[in-house]
């Protein structure tokens, strides 16, 4: 290989790993905002970033349940059934919003939120605290 061809090879190699670099359009999950306190049904929003309005067609939510609390090594606790989380779009924003009928009476909890899309998969943990009712 003569040296006009190997600088060609070496720039098409460093194109393509750039383009490979290069951060491709990624959904993700906000901070949680928690709206309940101990002792009170569970309410809380999360807000879903990053978002493009075609991926809305095939996103979808859920808690994980024991064998992804096993895979995260995090102990799972019972209460986290009774938290259901739906997706709401809130004008411009796709929320996440996670609630209960009963009444949560664990001062803290960890809650893995899995959003999925067309484009990928995100898992976010979230340590909560609930403080007793003012």
């Amino acid at each position: 290989m003569n040296l006009p061809d190997l600088k060609h090879g070496l720039a098409a190699m460093a194109a393509a790993a750039a383009m490979l670099a290069l951060p491709g359009h990624a959904a993700g999950l906000g901070g949680i905002v928690i709206k309940s306190a101990l002792g009170q049904p569970f309410s809380a929003e999360v807000e879903v970033t990053g978002l493009q309005p075609d991926d809305l067609l095939t996103a979808q939510t859920r808690l994980g349940g024991p064998d992804d609390y096993q895979a995260a090594r995090l102990a799972f606790i019972p209460v986290v059934r009774q938290i259901r989380v739906a997706m709401e779009t809130v004008g411009s924003k796709t929320m996440l919003k996670l609630s209960s009928n009963a009444p949560i009476t664990e001062p803290a909890l960890n809650l893995l939120v899995e959003f999925s899309w067309r484009g990928g998969r995100v898992v976010q943990k979230y340590s909560i605290l609930l403080d007793p009712p003012k």
